[in-house]
């Protein structure tokens, strides 16, 4: 899964209990190779409530390339859920009930009643806690945030700088200045109204870096590159975990006993690469990892978490929008009749019944786009993307139109131009059964069109931080969140685009340029009216249906297994965060 360069609005999930579990005696076993998370038990362990100390190991169903947030490697969500919400503080933050609150770092949320918010111009201010520390016990001050900001601005092969980079006052609306007068008040002054200002320097994705531990770097203090920093090693920590270790084997993060907030009740959670789906399962299922956060497969997994008595899994609605996202760069791919043909070939209707539905009887296809359906009134039902019906005959006709001979179609041939047959790859991640059953059955479908589609799989971090960011495929298959605010600039805004020059800076990968929906997701973005911001965020999904830069499939239902032989303390309504189940992980402990 990818995330999104900034947080947008999320789906309120109810969460079921998809197996059910006893409390049995089995006590497992942490024998994973080479993970150095010892025992998941304790010594002096009792029931009754928390226990201090421990540790436990979390399989993990994909795998970051590095531990810059500031770049492509922060694209990953696993990432989010492995390093970057457990190390770094945060400004503000969300609840699993789609709430702004403050963070553990800051006193409150600003508002235009308490003055942290004023409207002309515009500008927010947060106040610091002041007993809020690294890890080396120097204070969290404004300046960490000034840093960071320049970070984001100044490095090449930047994520993505939406928000951040209001430094021309015509240019589109960002932070223009961070005003560190105090250093325990940080005043973000911006160019012009930016609705979304509590995504940036926190929120569901957003960050603060420790400004000491890179006085070395090029460009110190003004312009800091922090590309080839944090590669494998994060020396510092503003959250209730800290990076011991890291590698492509495993993380290990332990307990910093210098956080301010509430202290962890475990000392350490090592993370391994699961990326198998089997694999996951089976490593839960034997006792080698404690919990996941799974994507949902192509068989129902109570089917599978049902063979053992100490496994409890549940299940909700998710915040990820899965869908066909198409290279509008590609020699084949750039033709708008051949986006609209092949948005009719593919029947997502068959993917919701053999797939999705498998794990969340109510799924629906998503036709709103990178909005999620029901939440919000940011898509007019039935959805844009309605008119995109399983309907060969029509697919077909759009590939006549544009010079496509499908006469062959008849004989279980392709259309064909040129002597070539019409072959469209879809590229997405390896070990991933649903979503191979997924292009299978799109395959099977599109072929009464004459569009033969062939698949590619790619290692996570390599299709996120490579093969994506650089425009190397022809359609891929993934899925994007957590959806909370519907700005979708930074995915779709044409200055948004990743190129060799700006060092594949930017994450609209799809390469969409559109003037008008510039000017729409511009206008939303500084509108304050919840009303006029829901009909323009409705005019710009029209434009993406009509453009197909994307197509969307579904949205991803949410799904956790623990072992309660060896974890206690879980809250079942994490299911719901935007920073994924394990963001609870700070409250667990061992069972008893």
């Amino acid at each position: 899964m990818r995330l999104r360069a900034s947080a947008r609005y999320i789906a309120l999930t109810g969460v079921i209990a998809i197996a059910a579990v006893a409390c049995g005696g089995s006590s497992g076993s942490n024998n994973t190779p080479g993970a150095t998370g010892g025992s998941s038990s304790a010594p002096g362990a009792t029931g009754g409530g928390p226990v201090k100390g421990g540790s436990i190991i979390l399989g993990a169903e994909q795998w970051p390339q590095c531990l810059n947030p500031v770049t492509d490697c922060a694209s990953a969500s696993w990432y989010l859920y492995t390093i970057q919400e457990f190390v770094f503080p945060r400004l503000m933050q969300w609840s699993n009930k789609v709430e702004q609150q403050p963070s553990a770092l800051v006193t409150e949320v600003p508002t235009l009643d308490n003055g942290g918010i004023t409207s002309n111009p515009f500008s927010v201010t947060y106040h610091l806690q002041p007993n809020a520390v690294w890890s080396d016990g120097t204070p969290i001050t404004c300046d960490d945030v000034d840093f960071t900001w320049k970070a984001i601005l100044n490095t090449t092969g930047t994520y993505s700088t939406y928000g951040y980079d209001g430094t021309d006052p015509n240019g589109a609306a960002g932070v223009s200045k961070v005003d560190c007068a105090d250093p325990t008040t940080v005043k973000l002054d911006f160019n012009k109204i930016f609705v979304d200002w509590p995504d940036l320097f926190g929120g569901a994705t957003g960050f603060i870096l420790e400004k000491a531990p890179f006085s070395s770097v090029p460009g110190f203090p003004d312009k800091p590159d922090l590309k080839g920093q944090m590669t494998d090693s994060i020396a510092f920590s503003g959250g209730p975990w800290s990076v011991k270790s890291w590698s492509q084997d495993q993380a290990v993060l332990v307990r910093n006993d210098k956080y301010w907030g509430t202290p962890t009740n475990l000392d350490q959670v090592t993370f391994v690469p699961r990326e198998d789906q089997p694999t996951e399962v089976s490593s839960l299922l034997s006792g080698d990892v404690d919990a996941i956060f799974p994507q949902p497969s192509n068989v129902p997994f109570a089917d599978q978490f049902g063979q053992n008595p100490d496994v409890k899994a549940i299940g909700g609605n998710g915040n990820f929008v899965e869908a066909l996202w198409f290279q509008l760069d590609d020699p084949t791919m750039k033709d708008l009749k051949v986006r609209q043909a092949l948005s009719y070939a593919v029947d997502r209707e068959a993917v919701i019944s053999g797939v999705i539905g498998l794990n969340n009887p109510n799924a629906a296809v998503n036709n709103c786009g990178l909005w999620i359906p029901g939440q919000g009134p940011w898509c007019a039902d039935p959805g844009s993307f309605a008119t995109y019906t399983y309907n060969p005959d029509k697919a077909q006709q759009l590939l006549t139109s544009a010079g496509y001979d499908c006469k062959a179609v008849a004989d279980g041939g392709f259309c064909e131009k040129g002597g070539k047959p019409l072959t469209i790859t879809i590229s997405t991640t390896a070990g991933n059964v649903r979503r191979a059953t997924t292009v299978s059955l799109l395959q099977a479908k599109a072929l009464a069109a004459g569009i033969n589609i062939q698949i590619k799989t790619y290692v996570p971090t390599d299709l996120f931080s490579n093969i994506a960011p650089q425009g190397q495929f022809q359609i891929a298959l993934y899925a994007q969140g957590p959806i909370i605010d519907p700005d979708v600039s930074g995915t779709f805004a044409s200055n948004q685009i990743p190129t060799q020059a700006n060092g594949y800076s930017g994450a609209n990968w799809d390469h969409w340029r559109n003037t008008q929906a510039d000017g729409i997701m511009k206008a939303a973005g500084q509108e304050l009216n919840a009303d006029k911001r829901a009909t323009e965020t409705q005019d710009l999904a029209k434009l993406l249906a009509q453009d197909l830069p994307m197509l969307p499939v579904d949205v991803l239902p949410n799904i956790a297994a623990w072992r309660t032989d060896k974890i206690a303390g879980v809250d079942p309504n994490d299911l719901s965060s935007p920073y994924g189940f394990f963001f609870g992980m700070s409250t667990w402990y061992v069972a008893s």
